[in-house]
């Protein structure tokens, strides 16, 4: 059985999101109506759509700024944008905002339809390609392509990104030892614990053979410590476990993407580099 694909539509009309939820049911769309883009964040936070169709034009926040919260807790999620006025949707901004695609009223349903079904499917394409075949985290590429946009949006709100830079310890070791096989049960493992620990909204990627990164998405360097001390707690549940070959470990440094004297990505990855070693080096482990 096909599975239905999830639609959150957002429109402030009641009318007209009577009649989109009618055409996108009455084929393979599981739909839900938000009236308001705050509504829609609500929603959002409890449970997962495939795809947002949104009204450019919403009561009080519109669907442009919409579409970059959206990118700040559940930056995978497709947007398409409505609106009667294509002149006040220019592409620049609509893309910098993060829309997928956008249609103009009036419509047919079905084109509606078979534009929910392409970005739907582009997303899966374009998941497929930026994520790590071992750990199912995002890959370099896709670490890349999505720290860019988060350091464009902290260049334009002038706040600052933290990242962590993680390190497998002793993996040669495990792979000497109990085989390759269980070089890669290791790597595995710590892609399970970071996704355990962080949330959902947060980039999470493997970069190297035993490298990992975490962008946590909307955290100040109030509570970083804490960030990196649930890390720990989660290892160390893992670790006080008896049926184990080996204890786990993983060094970790924090690096700083400052707005007002930016740098590039390599830059900042050679930073949480250089302080994961500090890291490292401070317990003993090199």
């Amino acid at each position: 059985m096909q599975r239905l694909t999830s639609v959150l539509i957002v429109d402030g009309d009641e009318a007209s999101a009577a009649i989109l939820k009618a055409g996108l049911s009455s084929g393979v769309c599981r739909c839900q109506v938000a009236r308001s883009a705050e509504a829609a964040m609500e929603m959002m936070r409890r449970a997962s759509f495939d795809v947002i169709v949104s009204d450019l034009a919403l009561p009080g926040t519109d669907g442009l700024e919409l579409t970059r919260c959206i990118r700040k807790v559940k930056n995978q999620v497709p947007v398409v944008v409505m609106t009667g006025r294509p002149a006040e949707l220019p592409y620049e901004l609509a893309i910098e905002a993060g829309v997928s695609d956008f249609i103009v009223k009036p419509f047919a349903a079905a084109e509606l339809a078979l534009r929910v079904r392409h970005v739907v499917h582009q997303e899966r394409i374009r998941i497929s390609s930026l994520t790590d075949e071992l750990t199912g985290l995002y890959n370099r590429w896709g670490f890349f392509t999505l720290v860019e946009q988060q350091l464009r949006l902290s260049r334009r709100e002038r706040r600052g990104v933290y990242m962590l830079y993680a390190d497998v310890d002793h993996l040669k070791q495990i792979n000497d030892t109990w085989g390759h096989q269980e070089g890669d049960r290791a790597l595995i493992e710590t892609g399970q614990i970071l996704k355990a620990t962080y949330r959902q909204s947060d980039i999470i990627a493997r970069i190297g053979g035993d490298e990992f990164v975490v962008i946590p998405i909307s955290t100040n360097g109030d509570n970083i410590g804490k960030i990196i001390d649930r890390l720990r707690q989660k290892l160390a549940e893992r670790n006080a476990r008896n049926d184990l070959n080996y204890a786990l470990s993983i060094s970790v440094g924090a690096a700083y993407y400052d707005p007002y004297q930016p740098c590039t990505i390599d830059e900042l990855l050679a930073e949480g580099d250089r302080r994961m070693y500090d890291d490292k080096k401070a317990r003993g482990r090199v």
